[in-house]
């Protein structure tokens, strides 16, 4: 019988962290961040980190685990994960999954098997400068089909990277645990205001400082610009790279709402998720899930099937 877990996904400023404290205070649980930056210690504005005081006593695995500059995957992620989850399921307590980077996510929920084809940054610099159709096409020389616009280029570049290794392109599937898997996001308008308000209160609070820090620091701003929208953006305005803040600003809530798109359409080709209705009490249909998923399973030791947990 496979132990149960609660992830909680969505896309950036749909209010999952809050949700993923509020289900672990409910169900006297404990939460593991699923976020690839949230990791690095002092990237705390940019990543959205949650605040000891937002946190209201909860436990959270994986924050704050390694410095930046640290390269850091989902194959170094994935067995910490599994080691967090286990330690609070063996203190009879409820794991929930908690974060946006799905493949961080879904790498625990599906319990992927990766193959340990170690990153080469020079190749990955070199083919990320391609064009998308030159890199399709040499993936499809392996007999690999990656013509899904929806595909990243750095998503397109690790599968190029992988299969010259002679790994497959991707991975199986072993899933450790039984997992209810909710989703939370909004319609777009209301999804791109929250994008913008919580942008700005990052600014005001002070995530240029925060990104101006780590450069005295001595990350590089290659790093930097590898961690995502908010440091890459950032970063260049502290260079100098904007004529003005409100051109940077501008072009990062532009760049903000793609990314916020991209995820959408990335979680909703997952058919086992979820999706709580914002336009609601979303908190109380979690719980109600919740309670309903633990029920079901300790009842006779089956997993509930998508039907028999919509309520």
């Amino acid at each position: 019988m496979q132990p149960i877990l609660i992830s909680v996904v969505g896309t950036t400023a749909s209010g999952k962290s809050g949700l993923g404290i509020d289900l672990a205070e409910h169900f006297g649980g404990e939460v593991v961040s699923a976020d690839s930056r949230q990791v690095y210690r002092g990237l705390d504005l940019g990543t959205g980190k949650v605040t000891a005081e937002e946190c209201r006593g909860v436990p959270h695995h994986l924050l704050d685990i390694i410095d930046p500059g640290t390269p850091f995957s989902v194959a170094e992620y994935q067995p910490m994960a599994y080691e967090a989850i286990d330690g609070i399921l063996s203190r009879g307590k409820l794991p929930f999954l908690v974060g946006g980077t799905g493949l961080y996510a879904r790498a625990v929920t599906s319990g992927y098997r990766l193959v340990d084809v170690l990153p080469d940054e020079d190749f990955r610099r070199e083919m990320e400068a391609r064009p998308r159709a030159e890199l399709v096409a040499a993936i499809a020389a392996y007999g690999v089909n990656a013509s899904d616009p929806q595909i990243s280029i750095r998503r397109l570049v690790r599968i190029l990277e992988k299969l010259r290794a002679g790994a497959p392109a991707e991975n199986e599937c072993h899933p450790r645990y039984t997992t209810l898997q909710l989703g939370l996001t909004w319609d777009r308008e209301v999804l791109y205001d929250r994008i913008e308000k919580r942008l700005d209160m990052r600014i005001r609070a002070g995530m240029i400082d925060e990104v101006k820090g780590l450069l005295d620091r001595g990350v590089s701003p290659e790093f930097l610009d590898r961690l995502g929208l908010e440091y890459r953006y950032t970063a260049r305005y502290v260079q100098g790279e904007y004529a003005a803040y409100e051109d940077y600003r501008t072009q990062l809530l532009t760049e903000i709402r793609r990314f916020a798109k991209r995820q959408q359409t990335w979680f909703r080709r997952d058919s086992d998720i979820i999706w709580l209705d914002s336009g609601g009490d979303y908190t109380a249909q979690a719980i109600t899930l919740v309670h309903a998923f633990i029920h079901r399973f300790t009842q006779d030791g089956t997993q509930p099937t998508h039907e028999e947990t919509i309520i």
